[in-house]
C-alpha cells in the first residue's frame, strides 16, 4: 500500500478516529476513502467501507498498525499512541490483569468504564490552539475523553460535554456500530456533529447529518459555586496526573502505596459501593452541590434497577449501580467521595472510613460484596481492608 501524498502530525493525546477525520478533511475526501487507502477498511467487502470496527479504538494488530503507519508517513509508535490499549498500563479498567475482559474485543465491547460508542469533549479544546493547521482542521478528539474518570477540562475550568447542542445525540455516536459515523460524508468538518437528523416520517433519501458546530456548544457548564469547582478541579488534576505517561508510578489506596492501574481499579469498585449503599457516604461529599448531584443520580439508578427485580433468570440488579455516571457533574461528585475514601496513609483510618459502606453493602447486596472482593478487581490493600472488616 502506497503512502498518501500528504498526511498530518498527530496532536497530543489524539484518538485514531479523530486523526482520520482531520486527515480526510485536509485531503478533501471522505473518511471511508482514508480507511481504504490506509489499510483500515474491513476485508472481504468490495468498494468503500461502511463501518470501522469499534475495537479499532482500542487495538490494532501488527499488520494493520504497520500498514497504517506507512500510508500516513508516521512511526508505528505514533499510531500506537492514538489507541486506548496503552492507557491500560495506568488505567485499571483497560488493564487485562485487572478485568475479566481478556481479549481486545471484550475489552471494548463490554466495558462500561471506557466510552466506546460515544465520547465526552471540551468545546474550546476542539476549537484548537490557534495554529494554522488547527484553525483549518480543529483540535484533537482526545483519548482521555474516552475514559469516564475524565469529567472536567482543567485548562478551561469547565465540565466536559457529552451531547450535541443541536440534536441532543451523544458526541461521536453511530447507530451502525461504527467507530466513525457517516464514513461517506465529505462535507463535514472534524468538529461537526455527524449524527443523522431526526425525522418524524420515513424518507426516500438518507437523513442528512445534524452538522452542528460542537466548538460553539452553547449549553451552560452548570452554575457551579467556586467551592464545588475547586473540589472538582483538585480531583481531576490528581487523576490526570496519574494517567500521564510521566506521572507517578504509584499512589496511596486504603493505607498503602499501589500502582496507578490498581488505584483506578479501586476507584471503580468504590464508585459501585458508594451508589449501592447511598446515602451512607453522603457525609463525605465536599459541597452540598455535589451531594445533591449524587442524590439525583442515585434516584435514577434505583428507578433503573427496580424493573430487574421481576425479571426471570439472572436479575443483574447490581449492574445499574456499578457503571459510571453519564453526566459529568455526577461523575465528579462520585470520584470526589471515592478518592477521599481511598486516600489515606493509615490502614486503620482506611478501614474506619469504608466500614459503614462495607457493612451496608453486605446487608443490601451480598453478591456484589463478594464480587468486588475478587483479587483481579481491587488492589491487595483495599481487599485486605475489606477482609479485615469482614473477619471483625
Amino acid at each position: 500500500m502506497r503512502s498518501l501524498p500528504r498526511s498530518l502530525d498527530p496532536l497530543p493525546d489524539e484518538t485514531l478516529t479523530g486523526f482520520v477525520l482531520r486527515l480526510a478533511h485536509r485531503l478533501g475526501t471522505t473518511p471511508a476513502e482514508i480507511l481504504l487507502r490506509t489499510g483500515l477498511a474491513p476485508g472481504g467487502s468490495p468498494g468503500l467501507p461502511t463501518r470501522l470496527p469499534l475495537s479499532f479504538h482500542y487495538h490494532l494488530d501488527d499488520a494493520h498498525l504497520t500498514v497504517f503507519a506507512r500510508a500516513t508517513l508516521l512511526m508505528p509508535a505514533e499510531v500506537a499512541d492514538m489507541l486506548l490499549a496503552p492507557l491500560g498500563q495506568r488505567y485499571g479498567p483497560l488493564n487485562p490483569a485487572l478485568t475479566p475482559r481478556s481479549t481486545p474485543a471484550r475489552m471494548i465491547y463490554d466495558n462500561p468504564w471506557v466510552l466506546t460508542r460515544s465520547t465526552r469533549y471540551c468545546p474550546p479544546c476542539l476549537t484548537g490552539n490557534g495554529t494554522p493547521i488547527q484553525d483549518r482542521h480543529g483540535g484533537p478528539w482526545q483519548r482521555l475523553w474516552r475514559l469516564p474518570v475524565i469529567f472536567l477540562c482543567v485548562r478551561h475550568q469547565r465540565l466536559l460535554a457529552h451531547q450535541c447542542p443541536g440534536c441532543g445525540a451523544f458526541a461521536q455516536s453511530s447507530r451502525a456500530g461504527s467507530a466513525i459515523a457517516r464514513l461517506s460524508d465529505d462535507a463535514l468538518n472534524p468538529w461537526q456533529c455527524r449524527s443523522a437528523e431526526v425525522r418524524s416520517v420515513p424518507a426516500e433519501h438518507p437523513a442528512r447529518a445534524c452538522g452542528a458546530d460542537l466548538t460553539r456548544e452553547s449549553a451552560p457548564a452548570g452554575d457551579l459555586d467556586s467551592a464545588t469547582m475547586a473540589a472538582l478541579v483538585q480531583v481531576q488534576r490528581h487523576l490526570v496526573g496519574l494517567l500521564a505517561a510521566g506521572g507517578p508510578e504509584s499512589t496511596t489506596s486504603a493505607g498503602a502505596p499501589v500502582p496507578a492501574a490498581h488505584y483506578f481499579a479501586d476507584l471503580r469498585a468504590a464508585v459501585a459501593v458508594i451508589f449501592r449503599t447511598w446515602p451512607v457516604a453522603r457525609e463525605h461529599a465536599s459541597t452540598p452541590c455535589l451531594a445533591a448531584a449524587l442524590d439525583a443520580e442515585y434516584a435514577s439508578r434505583v428507578e433503573e434497577a427496580e424493573p430487574l427485580l421481576n425479571t426471570l433468570g439472572k436479575k443483574k440488579t447490581s449492574k445499574p449501580y456499578t457503571v459510571p455516571p453519564r453526566e459529568c457533574l455526577a461523575t465528579g461528585a462520585a470520584l470526589d467521595i471515592a478518592s477521599k475514601l481511598l486516600d489515606t496513609h493509615d490502614p486503620g483510618a482506611a478501614r474506619r472510613r469504608i466500614a459503614p459502606l462495607v457493612q451496608r453493602l453486605r446487608e443490601v447486596d451480598l453478591a456484589l460484596s463478594t464480587w468486588l472482593r475478587r483479587p483481579s478487581w481491587i488492589s491487595d490493600s483495599l481487599r485486605q481492608a475489606v477482609m479485615d472488616l469482614r473477619r471483625s
